[in-house]
């Protein structure tokens, strides 16, 4: 019974490791781990507000459903779109936006919407 209840154990354990060491065991960045200041945040999180915001001004962007995320003056664009010529529009006013250092456009495009 006691070697049962150790394995059990063991299991429960391992399974859990990531968990334990803040996700570096699974390859990712540790859990709460963000070195950016509180001022640096809060104009990464105004970047992205910024860009939400042109995005559902505009009629046809604002129709799907583009992930906008910012560290570091680094804007990540994600998500599916219908056309290049909305995704490069969507790229263009992220670029655009003043503060922007760069942006990595990982858009895919499914023309068969």
């Amino acid at each position: 019974m006691k070697i049962l209840l150790a394995a059990c154990y063991l299991l429960l354990f391992c399974g859990c490791s990531s968990m334990m060491l803040g996700g570096s065991a699974s390859g990712g960045q540790e859990l709460g781990a963000d070195n950016r200041s509180t001022a640096q945040m809060r104009a990464d999180d105004s970047l992205t507000a910024t860009i939400r915001s042109r995005y559902a001004l505009d009629t046809e962007i604002s129709q799907y459903k583009i992930g906008v995320s910012t560290r570091n003056h680094a804007v990540t664009l994600s998500g599916t779109v219908g056309s290049f010529a909305i995704r490069d529009r969507a790229v263009g006013i992220a670029r655009d936006t003043d503060g922007v250092r760069s942006v990595s456009n990982q858009i895919a495009v499914n023309t068969q919407q």
